[in-house]
């Protein structure tokens, strides 16, 4: 009995090792289908999770920007942009608020020119200054223009120097693009006349009186960060066409406007006008403009929506601007100015 029992042990016994034998390839297999699993479930999860890990496994053009929080399309490799996989794209400027176009529609007049006017007018002078104390009396008791200069003081208060710095660490130093092409004469605008007083001379000088008559580079800055600006588009028209000692250049001139519109600052900077004059070269004294009052009227007309910013304007033989930029000078921008006035010039200015 006991040699039965232990015979069938034994072929139990051999019988379990061939069966575990026969088994490990399955085990093998299973575990591996198993991992295989695991590893797409992994894929699947990540891209779920990360949209870059989901755009490298997919090949997406599309990439996630953090600084946006948003998808930004980049080119294929294959595009023949010049930026490559990896560019992302730029902000699109639009054109200046009125289309390209600066200035105002009325013809600029020197003050000179008014008063003759006014002196060929056969109204005897009392009669001249009743009528203009009648409208400033009227003015004062206009509930609707007491509103609207409480508007505008109110407006000058919260967009002061403070507003206009915050929004150039959001929106840069470009604001508006500059058009490939100056204006046409009959679409273009004049330049408004701004009245200051000449480096050279220390006399009141008058814009219009400056550019009648000759093709100019009008540059107007007011802060340090502004100049920086305006000397890019200086340099390279500068080169081209030098001023002379007496401050022209046959028909084509640079004139610069020193616009401050702060009462404190202003008073600096009148101290400051014998260290402004050593800076300067001499040949630009005479056509250097210092303004110490206001221009917030003329800075939408001209699309000057900030005062850290340097502006350039071209303004033909009629006091028209035929074409206008701001901030650091691009190569397109610099490349428009020089044949625009080289255009300018073979034809008369106009």
């Amino acid at each position: 009995m006991s040699f039965v029992t232990g015979t069938t042990t034994r072929t139990a016994r051999t019988l379990l090792r061939s069966s575990t034998a026969a088994a490990a390839p399955i085990r093998t297999a299973v575990t591996s289908t198993c991992t295989a699993s695991a590893i797409r479930r992994t894929a699947v999860s990540a891209r779920r999770s990360t949209p870059t890990a989901a755009a490298a496994v997919s090949g997406s053009r599309y990439s996630f920007t953090t600084s946006a929080h948003q998808f930004q399309e980049q080119p294929d490799q294959g595009s023949s942009n010049d930026e490559g996989a990896g560019a992302v794209a730029t902000r699109e400027l639009p054109l200046s608020p009125y289309g390209g176009r600066f200035g105002v529609p009325e013809q600029p007049m020197s003050t000179k020119s008014i008063a003759q006017a006014q002196a060929n007018n056969k109204r005897s002078p009392f009669s001249k200054a009743k009528e203009g104390v009648k409208n400033k009396v009227n003015d004062w008791t206009d509930e609707k223009k007491n509103l609207e200069k409480r508007k505008e003081l109110l407006h000058d208060f919260q967009s002061g120097y403070f507003a206009e710095f915050s929004e150039l660490s959001k929106t840069g130093s470009k604001l508006w693009k500059a058009t490939p092409s100056m204006i046409n004469a009959d679409k273009a605008l004049y330049m408004p006349n701004i009245i200051g007083t000449s480096l050279k001379t220390s006399e009141s000088v008058e814009l219009v009186d400056l550019l009648r008559g000759k093709i100019s580079l009008v540059a107007i800055s007011g802060t340090r960060f502004g100049e920086e600006h305006i000397e890019s588009y200086m340099t390279p028209f500068l080169k081209r066409w030098p001023m002379t000692a007496d401050g022209n250049s046959n028909k084509v001139q640079l004139v610069e406007l020193n616009i401050q519109e702060n009462p404190l600052k202003a008073g600096l900077v009148r101290m400051m006008v014998p260290f402004v004059k050593k800076t300067i070269p001499e040949e630009r004294h005479a056509n250097y403009v210092l303004h110490y009052k206001s221009i917030k009227h003329l800075k939408d007309p001209l699309s000057m929506q900030n005062s850290y910013l340097g502006y350039v304007f071209l303004v033909d033989s009629n006091c028209k601007i035929r074409w206008g930029a701001h901030g650091p000078a691009s190569e397109a921008e610099v490349k428009t100015l020089l044949e625009s006035v080289q255009k300018l010039s073979e034809r008369g200015g106009r």
